[in-house]
């Protein structure tokens, strides 16, 4: 055993914030165990005392070097639900903490989720070996809190209230405006222009190709020169089915740091992402673009369809889409009572909040 910490990363948003506080603080050395869909790869951490593997059985050598930095750790971060933990019994000193990519949620997902029942004995039986290597996870909320009981199976005791790492972000001006800088850089047709990103969820039989429901025709001849399109896909979707090669149109998917995004945006279009639990701290207009809202809550499962999970106006066409573009009013007070409610616990230092926690003596 010894005193490092691993993290192994999915998305890696929250680990990027964790990682960038220890390596100020130069305690101990930091393994990043990536898997292939994580788009941060945790270069810009600040430390020579780190090493960043590719977690995937392509590269044997990574693999059994990552395997090694798991067996030997004292502190182990993950971000997702990862399989490998129904194999693993950690030593009793081990911390095994779940950075679970989204502040709140909107759709179902564990054993809250109808199909995870219809499952095999055996896998079900994986799925709670897995949830239950997660001795620590901090919450933004304590609705958070009582969703990821019913849905890990996992009493009070896990739950830590620091609020979320990545949320930290939302309360640095400088960072803030640094990020606005980087993503005009990046996509340089944006700048002067009223930004509309659309970034909707993954959905079941979309693993390779997506389907884009939002008309862009529709939306490129009713929108002026004055806005720009941002698509984001979730990152389990590799590519949308129909994007127009237009100057006002971009798909940002290769971009690492969405927090960066969500900055640059004027107006997010989703649906049932997480993504607006972290945009809420903007207070910028949101709208549900829910085209499936009854066919997909009857096979996702959604916990409500009230303004606590939607924060904005719910649309089921582009042009109802394309009229909230145009409507300049925001119910901010809406958006005031989601942010309360999801975010009750992050105010700006989660992060310290939950580096302080964990490695307590």
């Amino acid at each position: 055993m010894r005193n490092k910490t691993v993290f192994v990363s999915s998305f890696g948003d929250n680990a990027l914030f964790i990682a960038q506080e220890l390596a100020r603080a130069k305690t101990h050395p930091l393994f990043f165990l990536n898997q292939k869909r994580c788009k941060i790869d945790f270069s810009e951490v600040r430390t020579d005392n780190k090493a960043i593997y590719s977690f995937e059985s392509a590269n044997l050598l990574h693999l059994i070097k990552s395997i090694y930095h798991l067996a030997t750790s004292k502190y182990v971060f993950i971000d997702n639900y990862m399989g490998f933990l129904a194999a693993i019994d950690f030593r009793k000193e081990v911390k095994c903490v779940q950075l679970w990519h989204a502040a709140g949620a909107i759709k179902k997902f564990g054993w809250s989720e109808s199909d995870t029942h219809l499952r095999s004995e055996k896998a079900k039986k994986r799925f709670q070996q897995v949830y239950d290597r997660f001795q620590f996870i901090p919450v933004a909320s304590q609705h958070m809190a009582d969703i990821f009981s019913e849905a890990f199976h996992l009493d009070a005791g896990h739950f830590l209230y620091t609020g979320v790492p990545q949320t930290d972000f939302y309360f640095d001006a400088q960072a803030k405006a640094k990020s606005l800088q980087n993503v005009t850089k990046a996509y340089p047709a944006i700048h002067g222009k009223k930004v509309v990103l659309y970034a909707p969820t993954f959905r079941k039989g979309s693993l390779h190709q997506m389907d884009i429901q939002l008309d862009m025709d529709e939306v490129l001849a009713k929108l002026d020169e004055s806005y720009m399109l941002l698509i984001r896909l979730h990152p389990s979707v590799q590519e949308a089915a129909y994007v127009p090669n237009h100057s006002r149109v971009l798909i940002v998917n290769d971009y690492p740091h969405i927090n960066e995004l969500l900055v640059a945006s004027d107006i997010l279009i989703t649906d049932y992402s997480s993504i607006p639990f972290e945009f809420s701290l903007l207070n910028k207009k949101m709208i549900f673009f829910t085209y499936d809202l009854e066919s997909y809550g009857n096979s996702q499962g959604l916990w409500a369809k009230n303004s606590l999970y939607f924060p904005g106006p719910i649309v089921k066409t582009t042009s109802e889409v394309l009229k909230e573009i145009m409507n300049p009013e925001i119910d901010f007070d809406k958006i005031e009572r989601f942010v309360a409610h999801w975010n009750t616990f992050s105010t700006g230092q989660s992060t310290k909040n939950l580096i302080s926690t964990i490695y307590r003596d």
